[in-house]
């Protein structure tokens, strides 16, 4: 090293601190976030997921619930007031392998009437498939929505605040995004109906 740069250095040692601390720091925070995705596998069960659509007065005034009974996945759709909200929710398939999100048919009677009682069919996208009806996948992986905030200072100086729930699958620290297709994207109330075994049909 020259000794002018030396001479620099020693005469400017708490400038140079000052310039270099707040660079290792991130450069340490980004090290940490970026250590799970090198140490955790990714996640080895599809998963199927239940999202709320949009309100639509065009839809068939049901409502349809997901559950697993008997070791298979059943829906049942009941009818709602002629007050209510038709929100109809969907199922969708989350392949763990590709990460692809494919939208499962429900056949939903579209002739209830409102003092009808509920009707219960199963899945058929599913037939053949082991569920797994279980919170949390064997593998260790769980679903959660997660919550996006405001995009930093500039972003608050000029009003740009944005707050969005996106569904991801989660870890010890590895965060594998689920990408639902519009208008779902943005749903908060997505919940995990049951885990597919890919090694085992039943």
């Amino acid at each position: 090293m020259p000794a002018s740069a030396r001479r620099f250095l020693r005469d400017n040692v708490f400038l140079v601190a000052a310039v270099l601390l707040p660079v290792l720091v991130v450069a340490l925070f980004l090290a940490a976030t970026a250590v799970p995705r090198w140490r955790i596998p990714p996640p080895a069960y599809d998963v199927v997921l239940r999202v709320p659509g949009p309100f639509d007065q065009a839809r068939p005034r049901v409502a349809v619930d997901f559950a697993v009974r008997n070791g298979r996945v059943e829906a049942t759709v009941r009818p709602i007031p002629a007050t209510g909200y038709p929100q109809l929710a969907s199922l969708f398939l989350v392949d763990h392998a590709t990460g692809d999100v494919q939208r499962l048919a429900v056949d939903v009677p579209q002739d209830m009437g409102e003092n009808d009682p509920p009707r219960t069919f199963p899945i058929g996208a599913l037939a053949g498939r082991r569920v797994l009806d279980q919170t949390r996948a064997p593998d260790g992986y769980e679903l959660q929505t997660r919550t996006h905030g405001s995009p930093g200072i500039v972003g608050d100086l000029f009003g740009m605040h944005r707050y969005d729930a996106r569904a991801a699958l989660v870890k010890d620290g590895r965060v594998v995004p689920i990408a639902l297709p519009p208008p779902y994207e943005y749903q908060a109330s997505v919940s995990a109906v049951c885990w597919l075994d890919p090694r085992e049909a039943r």
